[in-house]
């Protein structure tokens, strides 16, 4: 396997982060691809591989170099930037968010869907992510309390799992 940060298909990180946060700020796939002089295929292809690679990074590097590339080009309803994310989305909010996504994602629920119900937009959690990922390298008693949340988040969003959801649906 070649390096974790090397390009896709010809698509660079960079490339990957910038067309994600023209879609979550309002673009669609067909002017991503035509920036980008791919077809839709190649697309799903180097989206697929950019988030398989990123899921299986446990140093983060990944994610910490996406968010920083995102976060350049998106906007959202918390305006750009980490530090500005900080201000309008709380720790708690931010790991209520990132469960929530994970819980209700599992059950069929859309990410943006679900952020949507939160308040926020992708940008927003990006840029949220950022914001504590960063401050829980410092701070690792956020880390602890971090750990905590995820385990009631997790309890509440499972219970909510009935009649309507898509736990029953198989693939």
């Amino acid at each position: 396997m070649g390096n974790l940060l090397d390009p896709v298909e010809g698509i660079t990180l960079e490339q990957w982060a910038d067309a994600n946060a023209k879609l979550a700020s309002g673009g669609n796939t067909d002017d991503v691809c035509k920036q980008l002089g791919i077809d839709a295929p190649k697309w799903d292809r180097v989206n697929n591989e950019w988030l398989t690679r990123m899921r299986n990074d446990t140093t983060f590097t990944i994610s910490q170099k996406y968010a920083a590339a995102f976060n350049t080009s998106a906007s959202g309803n918390a305006g750009t930037g980490a530090a500005e994310a900080a201000q309008s989305i709380s720790f708690e909010k931010y790991v209520e968010a990132m469960v929530a996504q994970d819980v209700l994602g599992k059950q069929g629920r859309d990410a943006q869907d679900i952020l949507k119900d939160l308040g926020m937009t992708v940008t927003d959690y990006s840029n949220a992510s950022s914001y504590w990922s960063g401050k829980m390298m410092s701070d690792f008693s956020l880390a602890m309390k971090m750990q905590t949340l995820m385990n009631e988040y997790k309890a509440k969003y499972e219970s909510m799992a009935g009649p309507g959801s898509a736990s029953d649906i198989e693939f």
